[in-house]
C-alpha cells in the first residue's frame, strides 16, 4: 500500500479508549479499541482511574504496531470526554479518582456557586454560557477544597483526560480553549471573575493553546514511533466528531450517537437559546451542541438489566412487529443534562402492560433516546437560527441501521452516515495532520478525508406515529418532574 505519511490518534472515551492509524489521505489502516469501567463510591459518583486511560492507550499502540509499521508516524491527536476532570500533583501524578462528567457529588455546591453569580453585580462569562452545572471544572475544584483540603494543596494541575495523556507522553501541561467549557473568553483567554470563584484555581489550570499546535514531542520512542514525533493539542471529542464529521460550514450538523447523544449545529451566528452550549465562534463559525445524558449507554443499561447482548436486542426488535399498544421511555437513568440539565430527572417506562414484552422494552428504549436528541434538536435549531435538514451521524450506536432509521423518523431529517464512524478519532487525526504540516488548516484536511457511505431518510408512513409520541414523551416528564423532586429528597 502507497502512502507518504501516518497519523495516529486516540479518542478517550467514556467506557473506552479507541485508537487508529490513517494514512495521509484518511484512509483507516487498522483500529482498536479497549474498554474500562466507571466506578462509584456513592450515590450520583461516577469516577474512572486515570491510569486506566494511558494503560489503554499503550496497549492500543502495541496493538496498532503488531499490523502497521509506525516509524512514519508524523503525528499524534488526541481527544477525549469533557467536563471530566483529574487533579494531578506536580509530578503528573493523579491524587484522586477522575471526576466523570455524569457525576451528580456536586449539585448543591453549584446551586451556591450559581447564587453567588447572580447575586453578583457583574458576571463575566463565556459567550452564549449559562449558569454552571455539576459537572463545571468550577464546581469539582470547590467540591476537593471544600472535602479534601489535603489534595487541593497538593493539586498542581487539573486536566482533562486527552490533557492528562499529553503530559504523560510529553511532559507538557496544556489543554484548548474549545475543551474549556464556562472557562474562557471570545479571545480565549480565561475568565478571571469565574475563576475567583473559587480561591486558587486560576493557579492551577494549564495554559491555552491552539488545538492544532504541537503541545510537545514523545519523551521517549513507542513500538518503532520515533522519539520527538508531535503530539497536538487536540480538544474534546464534540468538536473532534464535528472534524471528523466535514460538518463544519453554515448550515451543517452533526449527531454523535455514542455512549450519550451529542448533536452539534453550525452555523454564522448565535441566537438565544436556553438548554444548550453555544461555543465562542471558531474560525468565525459558531458551534451549538448539546449532550444528553444517555444514548447507546441506556440500551447497554437494559442489556445488561436483562442478561443480554446488545446486538441480540436490536435483532430482536428488528424481526419483530412494533407493539400496537404505545410504550414511552424516559432515558434519565443518571439524570439530564441538555437540554433540560436536571439531575434529578429518572428514566421510567410509560403505558406498560403484559402486552409488552422484551422487544417492545427495547424498540422503547432505542425510541426514547431518538426522543430525547428530537427534544434537543429543537433547542439548537433555535440557537442556530435556522431549521436543519439533515445531520451527519457517526459513533458506535450509529453502527445499527435499524437504530439511525428510527432515529431519521422521529427527528424527521436524513442522516448522512460517515464511512469512518469514530469521528473523535478521526477528527484528532485530522488535527495532526494540519499540526504536522500535511494540511494547511482544517476544512483541506476534512475536505480530503470525510466520505459519506449512507442516507437514511425519515419515512412519511412514520411521520403520525412518531410526532404523536413525542408529544407525550415530553408531557410525562412535565407530569413526573415533581415526583422525581420529591424521590430525590427521599434518598437524601
Amino acid at each position: 500500500m502507497d502512502y507518504t505519511e501516518l497519523l495516529l490518534a486516540f479518542d478517550v472515551g467514556t467506557t473506552a479508549v479507541k485508537g487508529a492509524v490513517y494514512t495521509d489521505a484518511g484512509e483507516c489502516l487498522f483500529s482498536s479499541g479497549i474498554a474500562y469501567g466507571k466506578f462509584s463510591e456513592q450515590p450520583g459518583w461516577v469516577e474512572q482511574n486515570p491510569q486506566d486511560w494511558m494503560d489503554c492507550l499503550l496497549a492500543i499502540i502495541e496493538r496498532i504496531a503488531q499490523e502497521v509499521d509506525l516509524q512514519s508516524v508524523a503525528g499524534i491527536g488526541i481527544c477525549s470526554q469533557v467536563n471530566t476532570h483529574v487533579f494531578v500533583d506536580e509530578k503528573g501524578q493523579a491524587l484522586l479518582p477522575a471526576i466523570v462528567w455524569d457525576d451528580q457529588r456536586c449539585a448543591e455546591i453549584t446551586q451556591e456557586l450559581n447564587h453567588c453569580l447572580q447575586q453578583g453585580d457583574t458576571r463575566e462569562q463565556a459567550e452564549g454560557e449559562s449558569l454552571l452545572d455539576s459537572s463545571s471544572l468550577i464546581c469539582r475544584a470547590e467540591w476537593v477544597k471544600r472535602f479534601h483540603p489535603e489534595v487541593w494543596r497538593k493539586t498542581h494541575c487539573i486536566l482533562s483526560p486527552k490533557d492528562y495523556c499529553i503530559l504523560q507522553l510529553t511532559g507538557e501541561r496544556v489543554t484548548d480553549a474549545l475543551s474549556s467549557i464556562g472557562l474562557v473568553d471570545a479571545n480565549d483567554n480565561y475568565l478571571n471573575n469565574m475563576l475567583a470563584l473559587v480561591d486558587g484555581l486560576a493557579q492551577r489550570l494549564p495554559p491555552i493553546k491552539p488545538i492544532q499546535q504541537v503541545a510537545g514531542t514523545l519523551k521517549s520512542n513507542l513500538a518503532g514511533i520515533r522519539k520527538q514525533c508531535p503530539v497536538v493539542v487536540g480538544t474534546m471529542d464534540c468538536w473532534a466528531s464535528l472534524f471528523g464529521s466535514g460538518a463544519f460550514s453554515h448550515g451543517q450538523g452533526f449527531q454523535l450517537a455514542g455512549t450519550s447523544e451529542i448533536i452539534g449545529l453550525v452555523s454564522a451566528q448565535a441566537q438565544p437559546a436556553t438548554g444548550v452550549v453555544t461555543f465562542p465562534a471558531y474560525q468565525n463559525l459558531y458551534l451549538h451542541a448539546g449532550p444528553t445524558q444517555a444514548g447507546g449507554d441506556a440500551l447497554e443499561w437494559f442489556a445488561k438489566a436483562q442478561g443480554a447482548d446488545v446486538n441480540q436486542l436490536l435483532q430482536g426488535v428488528e424481526n419483530a412487529e412494533p407493539a400496537k399498544d404505545p410504550l414511552i421511555f424516559l432515558p434519565y437513568l443518571m439524570g439530564e443534562r441538555a437540554p433540560i440539565w436536571d439531575p434529578k430527572a429518572r428514566g421510567a417506562f410509560i403505558g406498560l402492560t403484559k402486552n409488552h414484552g422484551l422487544h417492545c422494552m427495547t424498540r422503547a428504549v432505542m425510541e426514547g433516546v431518538g426522543f430525547s436528541a428530537r427534544h434537543l434538536l429543537e433547542h439548537l435549531e433555535q440557537a442556530a437560527g435556522y431549521h436543519c435538514d439533515a445531520l451527519v451521524i457517526s459513533g458506535g450506536a450509529s453502527r445499527s441501521d435499524l437504530w439511525c432509521q428510527m432515529k431519521a423518523d422521529i427527528i424527521n431529517r436524513t442522516l448522512h452516515r460517515v464511512e469512518n464512524i469514530d469521528t473523535g478519532t478521526f477528527g484528532a487525526a485530522l488535527m495532526a495532520a494540519t499540526g504536522a504540516g500535511i494540511y494547511q488548516n482544517l476544512k483541506e484536511a476534512m475536505a480530503e478525508g470525510v466520505v459519506i457511505n449512507r442516507s437514511f431518510k425519515p419515512l412519511k408512513s412514520a411521520r403520525a406515529r412518531s410526532d404523536a409520541l413525542y408529544r407525550i414523551y415530553r408531557q410525562s416528564y412535565q407530569q413526573l418532574r415533581p415526583i422525581f423532586d420529591e424521590l430525590y429528597q427521599v434518598r437524601h
